[in-house]
């Protein structure tokens, strides 16, 4: 029996998408039944992977018993050292600090195609914040380092894209199918509150009022009152080609088909993450499974210097049997009085923990670390002894970061795989005449993106994804990277001021760069808005001039209207007329 109500142990409901719409929740149901049956080792390594990270003992991963544990721990009072837990904070840490973003790049476009594509990536910087994508990301690689598999939805509600992280207990494939990594069909079960689920189908509420639970309930009924939740099925099953209309996405319960339409998209509304894939299959391995045994190990040794300690290396008083000794006397008291006869008492400190067993679990500490590639400094927040310049924690940093480079960069990725999803998602929304835009945050002002203002296909672009910031992150290390850029002439003072971007300077800074942020924003006024602003004698005209020199080349080169150009040739000659201000102009005696 499985958690999805009783059918038969078959293979019937592999081909659900072909079923009548009034029976396809028998057939979902049915093969999930299957699924469960013959898939059992994923589920027990998920609960294995998640007590070994969380350190405790976790019942299973569904929302009836995730937290059922037994009444009295006989772990609870144990010495622990969960390497597990501690490298895998270490490497979300290292990977989930930046905040890549995608880029498009017009192939062999015009001005206006380009400025569409820089649109365009505003657009998705936007949504990437308003959605809370890098938030669930976090989580979902978090997911990846313990079971081997993270998942972000995302979805379309209220004519807004969302994300959420999503268990990857909750996703079913079948392992025959996904022998590739790619599977045809997914499935994704979730456990929703029966008024919530009323709400997003007010048709069939007394379907959902009468739908059972799950098997899950009849197992635990002696702890579980609660029946208010009941498992629901999302599925998707791909078209076979791009022009078949064999795709199907359905929502079900155990008595009820709520959802039934068709679905004409290659992908899944899911951004996987893994932390390393395996050669067949789709689910990933993490860190969690690659370090089982050693900590195990780990634990057994650490239980028995426990038990050693407690039983064996307490001080011991020999006192000799022939001997006239009260025993009463052997106390705590200070300064106490000890009457013998015969041979005296003695204390013995016994030795209980062979100096061998301390080096075994030493060596496997270290193994671990040497196999996942953290460093115990990294683990520990410690800066390597005698590493004190900037460039060389760079260094040091430089050569750590290169073990988990095929990491990082899929981890990039899956920005890439949500930004495709997004855009695919920001169309729909305007085939059905929604008014979709998002707002950034620009340095000192809120600009709107509209979607209508984008709208480009896929094949006049492509996409390529950044990190959010190439310099470093901390103050200090920022302070040295800019300045060795200054010291080498690849960017002026003025430039580096800009880069620093400091919060606590913020109000310093932004008076500095005035001058420069004025003849930026004058140049994207006439180029985005055409409109003409006149030069005045108090802007930086010398170096306005340079600037709108460079920005003519570079728009006239990307073949930008001409009545554009024309604009930033009018302020270059306006600006060279204009007489330069007199600042040290001798002013009047006020009597």
């Amino acid at each position: 029996m499985s958690d999805y109500g009783v059918y038969n142990d078959s293979q019937s409901g592999q081909s659900w998408w072909m079923a009548k719409e009034d029976s396809i929740y028998k057939e979902i149901f049915s093969h999930l039944s299957y699924l469960d049956n013959n898939q059992t080792r994923i589920s027990n390594d998920n609960i294995r992977n998640m007590r070994l990270y969380g350190n405790y003992d976790i019942y299973g991963l569904e929302a009836f018993n995730y937290s059922k544990t037994e009444a009295v721990s006989t772990t609870s009072h144990r010495v622990t050292l969960n390497i597990i837990s501690s490298m895998i904070d270490t490497i979300v840490a290292k990977i989930c600090k930046n905040k890549p973003k995608p880029q498009f790049l017009t192939d062999e476009g015009d001005w206006d195609l380009q400025q569409k594509a820089k649109k365009l990536t505003k657009f998705c910087e936007g949504v990437f914040y308003s959605s809370g994508i890098y938030k669930e990301a976090t989580r979902a690689f978090t997911d990846a380092c313990i079971f081997g598999t993270g998942a972000v939805k995302i979805f379309i509600q209220d004519n807004e894209i969302r994300c959420e992280r999503v268990m990857v207990e909750e996703i079913k494939v079948d392992e025959q199918e996904a022998i590739y990594g790619t599977p045809r069909t997914l499935h994704q079960t979730k456990f929703i509150p029966r008024e919530v689920l009323k709400g997003l189908f007010p048709k069939d509420a007394i379907a959902i009022d009468t739908a059972s639970t799950s098997e899950t309930e009849f197992r635990l009924s002696s702890y579980n009152k609660h029946k208010n939740m009941i498992t629901v099925v999302e599925s998707w099953h791909l078209p076979s080609s791009k022009d078949a209309k064999d795709g199907k996405h359905t929502i079900c319960i155990a008595n009820k088909t709520l959802l039934f339409e068709k679905y004409d998209k290659q992908y899944f509304p899911f951004v996987f993450h893994r932390y390393q894939e395996r050669p067949v299959g789709f689910f990933g391995m993490g860190i969690a499974e690659m370090l089982t045994g050693i900590q195990v190990e780990i634990n057994k040794i650490l239980k028995t210097i426990q038990v050693a300690m407690h039983l064996i290396c307490i001080p011991k008083i020999l006192v000799e049997a022939s001997s006239k000794i009260v025993t009463a006397h052997l106390n705590n008291k200070i300064g106490g009085i000890i009457k013998y006869a015969g041979t005296p008492p003695t204390q013995m400190n016994m030795g209980a923990v062979s100096p061998e067993l301390f080096g075994h679990l030493d060596r496997l500490v270290n193994n671990a670390y040497q196999i996942t590639g953290v460093s115990q400094l990294s683990a520990q927040s410690a800066k390597p002894a005698g590493l004190n310049s900037g460039k060389a924690l760079r260094e040091y940093n430089d050569i750590e970061s290169e073990r988990f480079m095929t990491v990082g960069l899929r981890y990039e990725q899956s920005f890439m795989d949500a930004a495709k999803i997004m855009i695919d998602l920001a169309k729909d929304l305007y085939s059905e005449d929604v008014d979709f835009k998002v707002r950034v945050q620009g340095k000192s002002f809120i600009e709107t993106i509209n979607w209508k203002d984008i709208d480009l296909e896929e094949d006049k672009y492509m996409m390529q994804v950044f990190p959010i910031s190439a310099l470093s992150s901390s103050p200090a290390d920022r302070l040295q990277d800019v300045t060795e850029l200054i010291q080498a002439g690849f960017i002026s003072k003025d430039d580096g001021m800009r880069l620093l971007d400091f919060p606590d300077l913020r109000a310093v800074t932004d008076v500095y760069n005035a001058a420069i942020d004025d003849i930026h924003r004058t140049i994207d006024q006439m180029m985005n808005d055409g409109e003409y602003q006149t030069p005045e004698p108090f802007q930086n005209l010398a170096q306005g001039i340079k600037i709108f020199q460079s920005a003519y080349l570079q728009h006239r080169a990307q073949n930008a209207p001409e009545d554009r150009l024309d604009l930033l040739r009018n302020w270059i000659e306006q600006g060279r007329a204009l007489p330069p201000l007199l600042v040290h102009r001798q002013l009047p005696k006020v009597i």
